[in-house]
């Protein structure tokens, strides 16, 4: 079995990690994703933020380019009881 067709059939008992499986799991057809992560570091480093750690700029960078917008999460409160 692939991965997407396990996940697709797997989503509703894995929401979250479903989420983010499927932007793992996409291969990109072009470059355009790269190209837009590293335009992305070169806007956060400019005059004004040059001390900033290159670890620091790697997990803002990650963050930025891997949040789940809200509507694509349910609120699952009641399965942590």
């Amino acid at each position: 079995m692939k991965p997407l067709d396990w996940w697709k059939e797997n989503e509703q008992k894995y929401p979250r990690v479903a989420v983010v499986a499927r932007k793992v799991l996409a291969v990109p057809a072009s470059s355009v994703p790269s190209e837009r992560v590293f335009s992305s570091a070169g806007l956060l480093v400019n005059k004004l933020r040059n001390r900033l750690a290159p670890a620091l700029v790697d997990g803002i960078v990650f963050l930025n380019k891997n949040r789940v917008p809200p509507s694509d999460v349910s609120d699952d409160s009641d399965d942590a009881e």
